[in-house]
C-alpha cells in the first residue's frame, strides 16, 4: 500500500520472488499435515474446471484528484477527502477471539491493553484479534513448522514463493470459491473492490479459490532521484536522454565521495532485472513463436547483464560495495545525498519523501533509449502474498471473511480510516483541511500491528501535506503504464519437485553478480543459460506453459 506514511518496508523484499518469480513452487518442501493416508490434492490447474474470478464491483467513495487506470495507475488525492463513506454497515464480530498468523518488518507492538490503535481496530471488528507476529526473515521456516505440526491459526499469511505452500492451501485451507466466485463476492464488497489482477496473481489452486490476496501496486521497481542534483549534471537530458546521456550523467554524477547509482543486496542484482525491461526482456517469462521463454534466455536480457557490467567495471557509476550493501544503509546514503540515485519501489518513493524532507525533491527515473527492442515496463504481479482461512462451520468462514472485508476497505471510507490511520485525537489531528500524524503513529499503526499483511485494498497515492509528491508518482504511473508489461506467470503453480529452488534461483544470480563485479567474463553467464536448458529448464518451462493456458480459460 503507497497511503500509509508509515508504511513504507524495506524495498529489498519485493524482489524476493526473484527471476524465479511464481515458479517458485517448485522447491521440495515439508509434508503435507493430513495427506500421509489419503491422496494428496495438486495444486496444479491443468485438467481443472477453474471456477470464475470473483466479480470486481467498485467501491462508491470519494473522487480523487488524479484518477486511476486498471491497467496500473493508482488513484491520487491532494488532500484528504472532506467527506467519508461506510463500506461496512455493522461490526464484523460479536467478541470472538481470532487468531492470525502474520509477517512483520517491525519489533513487537505493545498488546490491545497499552496499545491505543490495536484496542480501537478490536473494537471496530468486534472480535479479539490475537496477532502471532513472524519476523520476515523467519516466515518460511515458520510457515514449514506449522504445515508439518498441523496447527493452523484462524487466519494464515503467505507468500507465493514459500515452497509447497499452493499444495498446502489446496489440501488443508478453506475453500472459499463458493463463498468469492463470480457474483458470491457481492457479499463482501470491500472484497469486490479488489482488482482482478491481484486475485489472479494470487491464483487458483487446484482450479479453486483458497485465499484472499494482499493487493499491492503493479508498478515493479524503479530508480528514485536527486532531482535537483541529476538535473544539473544531466546538462538538459534529465528523464529524456538516451542511454548514453544517461550513463554520462552517472559518471558526472560519481566523484569526490558521490556516486551516481545506488543498488542494496539481496535479490536486486545490480538493477539487473530493471534493466532488462529497458532493453525489452521479458518480464519473467515471455511468448515468442507460441512457446513460453524464460527472460534470462533472451538476447535482450543478456544485453542487460552486459549494460550493468559496463556501468559497474567501466564506468564506476556505483556505490562501493554494493553486491553487500544492507537496503537501510543504502537508503541512508541515498537520503544525506551520498548516493545521487537509487533503485527502490513505490513504498521506498513514499518513505523517501518522508525521511526527505525539504532537503531536494525526490523523483522518479524514466527509462533512456536507445538500448536492445526499446523500453517496457515489468509490472509486479500486484500482490505481496495472500491470507488463508482455518477450515470450520460457515459460520467461522463467515465471520473470518467479514474481519477480511472490513480490513480491505478502501481509501475514503471510515473503515480505512480506523485501519490506517488510527484514532482522531491520537493517531492523527485533522490540519487545515489535511491530516497529520501524531508521535503516537510511529509506534501504533498498521505496519507495527501489522494487519496490512492480512489483506489490503486497492493502493493510492496520498502522502499528507506533499501533493507535489502525488502528482509526481501519478504522472510516472501514467506514462509507465503505455509499455507496461504484467508477468505471465501470476498465480501459476509447477511442481517440479526434482530441482531444489534455492539451488535453481541462484544460477542466474551467481552470474550476475560474478560478471557485472568483473569476476568473470560473459562466458558465465552462457554457462548458467546453458546449464538451465540442460538440467530440466526446459520441463519447467513446458508446465508453466500447460499452467498458464489452464488458468486462463476464465
Amino acid at each position: 500500500m503507497t497511503v500509509n506514511p508509515r508504511a513504507g518496508a524495506p524495498s529489498r523484499r519485493r524482489f524476493l520472488r526473484g527471476s524465479l518469480g511464481a515458479s517458485a513452487a517448485l522447491a521440495a518442501g515439508p509434508a503435507l499435515v493430513g495427506c500421509a493416508t489419503s491422496q494428496v490434492r495438486s495444486a496444479r490447474n491443468a485438467g481443472t474446471e477453474p471456477v470464475p474470478w470473483p466479480e470486481y464491483v467498485p467501491v462508491e467513495g470519494p473522487r480523487p484528484d488524479l484518477p486511476p487506470d486498471p491497467r496500473g495507475v493508482d488513484a491520487g488525492f491532494l488532500r484528504y477527502p472532506d467527506h467519508l463513506v461506510s463500506s461496512v454497515p455493522e461490526r464484523p464480530g460479536s467478541g470472538q477471539t481470532v487468531t492470525a498468523m502474520v509477517e512483520t518488518y517491525e519489533a513487537p507492538p505493545r498488546g490491545p491493553g497499552a496499545n491505543r490503535y490495536w484496542a480501537a481496530l478490536n473494537e471496530a471488528l468486534g472480535v479479539d484479534l490475537k496477532l502471532q507476529l513472524v519476523p520476515s526473515g523467519n516466515l518460511s521456516a515458520k510457515l514449514a513448522t506449522m504445515m508439518a505440526s498441523g496447527d493452523m491459526p484462524d487466519l494464515v499469511m503467505v507468500r507465493n514463493w514459500i515452497p509447497r505452500v499452493a499444495d498446502y492451501a489446496a489440501n488443508v485451507a478453506a475453500d472459499l470459491s463458493e463463498h468469492l466466485s463470480g457474483p458470491a463476492v457481492r457479499d463482501y464488497p470491500n472484497l469486490a473492490n479488489l482488482p482482478t489482477y491481484a486475485w489472479r496473481d494470487m491464483g487458483l489452486m487446484g482450479g479453486r479459490i483458497m485465499g484472499v490476496p494482499i493487493t499491492r501496486p503493479r508498478t515493479g521497481s524503479t530508480i528514485l532521484s536527486n532531482r535537483e542534483e541529476m538535473t544539473e549534471l544531466a546538462e538538459g537530458t534529465y528523464n529524456d536522454w538516451t542511454a548514453e546521456e544517461f550513463t554520462d550523467t552517472l559518471k558526472r554524477g560519481t566523484g569526490g565521495k558521490k556516486y551516481g547509482f545506488g543498488v542494496a543486496s539481496g535479490g536486486w542484482l545490480f538493477g539487473v532485472p530493471l534493466l532488462s525491461s529497458w532493453h525489452g526482456a521479458p518480464n519473467l517469462y515471455g511468448m515468442r513463436d507460441g512457446a513460453f521463454v524464460k527472460a534470462e534466455l533472451t538476447e535482450e536480457y543478456r544485453a542487460a547483464v552486459e549494460f550493468a557490467r559496463r556501468l559497474h567495471v567501466t564506468e564506476k557509476v556505483y556505490y562501493p560495495g554494493t553486491a553487500t550493501m544492507p537496503t537501510e544503509t543504502m537508503k541512508s546514503l541515498f537520503f544525506n545525498g551520498t548516493v545521487r540515485a537509487q533503485l527502490d519501489n513505490l513504498p521506498g518513493y513514499q518513505a523517501a519523501n518522508i525521511a526527505v524532507g525539504d532537503a531536494f525533491t525526490v523523483d522518479l527515473l524514466r527509462p533512456p533509449t536507445g538500448l536492445g527492442a526499446g523500453a517496457t515496463s515489468h509490472f509486479s504481479g500486484g500482490t505481496y502474498g495472500y491470507t488463508l482461512l482455518k477450515p470450520g462451520p460457515p459460520e467461522r468462514i463467515t465471520l473470518m471473511l467479514r474481519i477480511i472485508n472490513y480490513l480491505a476497505a478502501p481509501f475514503g471510507t471510515t473503515e480505512y480510516e480506523r485501519t490506517y490511520y488510527g484514532v482522531e485525537g491520537e493517531h492523527f489531528e485533522r490540519v487545515d483541511g489535511d491530516l497529520e500524524l501524531t508521535e503516537l503513529a510511529k509506534t501504533e499503526n498498521p505496519s507495527t500491528v501489522p494487519v496490512r499483511y492480512i489483506t489490503a485494498p486497492p493502493p493510492v497515492h496520498f502522502y499528507p501535506g506533499n501533493p507535489d509528491a502525488v502528482r509526481r508518482v501519478h504522472a510516472f504511473q501514467t506514462q509507465d503504464v503505455e509499455t507496461g508489461i504484467a508477468p505471465l506467470t501470476s498465480g501459476l503453480v509447477v511442481r517440479d519437485a526434482l530441482r531444489p529452488y534455492t539451488r535453481m534461483r541462484k544460477l542466474f544470480e551467481d552470474a550476475v553478480i560474478s560478471v557485472v563485479q568483473g569476476h568473470d567474463s560473459m562466458k558465465k553467464w552462457d554457462e548458467a543459460v546453458r546449464t538451465w536448458r540442460t538440467q530440466g529448464g526446459d520441463q519447467v518451462d513446458a508446465e508453466l506453459a500447460e499452467e498458464y493456458a489452464a488458468v486462463n480459460q476464465t
